[in-house]
């Protein structure tokens, strides 16, 4: 029994990269280890909610719960693997984030609906939209742990960078407990490009780097057109056995106290003595520079560049002379064609 279960949230800005992937297999590895696991998806496309088995639109889900119409217990259902309950997705979703900026503290919407999870509950998996939306911003202030998918690809250092600095924005500003994150290489292959990537960001971000790697591998897109876990689908798959080693690293030193996790993880070298304290460098932003200030009459030049709609008034006298046009036109036409054709 837990008083309050770990929040594991795993998000990247670009799609494509394995993340919601990552979100069910890890949910479902987890489960199978014995932790009571709840999966939200926070995903409007609601692919995580079809791989747990989910195979008709939502009733009630993670949108729901966001309006705090119900709690965690009665927002989610059984799915049919033990220890694991969905939260679902929605189409409603894609309407959260502008319903959500309007209230007083958007932020922390998720982390108060959170609270009423049941005290059973061991672990909380959120399948982030892949944007720094308030979705997104919400799952990043109540979580415990954050796990950044990423590609070894060309454009992957940039973007990493780029949600890396939104995740640590939201550190310093709502969640200084967060201090689990962990980077994981998905759909790697042994090239000598992918290596050097790789190599790249294990230099920018050291022991934030999981010692795990998923493959590249074609069971995974059979299992979504399937709408399965790959773990269950085929767990002796090479992608399958990596989600596997990742559930047992989350477990054993990710979930733990960040004293226990930072000790355990200097022991197997993941991090280092003199990064316990400090988090990796990032590139920092330039700030906003503010736009030019309106003219004092700014609103009658506006006025002076847009069309004035005219008055249903003015419209209709000139509908009527539309209309008598035509008519005038059908008869003048009709009377010479009779003067051309009618024998004398």
């Amino acid at each position: 029994m837990s008083a309050k279960p770990k929040i594991v949230v795993v998000f990247n800005q670009k799609g494509g990269i394995g993340k919601t992937t990552t979100s069910v297999n890890l949910a479902v590895c987890l489960a199978e280890l014995g932790r009571k696991v709840v999966l939200i998806d926070l995903d409007a496309q609601s692919n995580a909610s079809t791989s747990v088995g989910l195979t008709s639109p939502a009733a009630t889900g993670a949108y729901q719960l966001l309006r705090g119409e119900v709690d965690v217990a009665h927002a989610s259902r059984a799915t049919p693997y033990p220890n694991l309950r969905l939260v679902a997705g929605s189409d409603d979703l894609s309407w959260a984030d502008v319903e959500i900026a309007v209230k007083p503290e958007p932020q922390y919407v998720l982390e108060l609906a959170l609270e009423t999870t049941p005290a059973d509950v061991d672990v909380v998996v959120v399948d982030c939209p892949p944007a720094f939306g308030i979705l997104s911003v919400n799952a990043a202030v109540a979580a415990d742990v954050v796990i950044l998918p990423v590609v070894p690809a060309p454009l992957a250092l940039d973007g990493l960078h780029k949600a890396w600095w939104n995740i640590q924005r939201v550190r310093t500003h709502f969640n200084r407990d967060l201090d689990s994150m962990g980077i994981l290489f998905t759909m790697t292959e042994d090239s000598d490009v992918m290596h050097r990537i790789s190599d790249s960001v294990s230099a920018s971000f050291g022991g934030r780097v999981l010692p795990v790697r998923v493959p590249r591998d074609m069971k995974v897109v059979e299992a979504a057109a399937r709408d399965l876990p790959l773990v269950v689908l085929d767990p002796e798959s090479p992608a399958a056995k990596a989600y596997s080693l990742l559930a047992d690293f989350v477990d054993s030193h990710m979930l733990e106290p960040h004293a226990a996790y930072v000790a355990n993880a200097a022991k197997a070298g993941q991090i280092a003595a003199e990064d316990e304290e400090e988090l990796p460098p990032i590139r920092q932003s330039p700030p906003m520079e503010p736009g030019p200030a309106p003219g004092p009459n700014w609103d009658e030049q506006l006025a002076e560049t847009v069309d004035v709609i005219p008055e249903v008034s003015d419209l209709r006298w000139k509908i009527g002379v539309a209309v008598m046009l035509i008519l005038l036109g059908g008869c003048v036409g009709y009377a010479f064609g009779r003067w051309m054709y009618m024998p004398v």
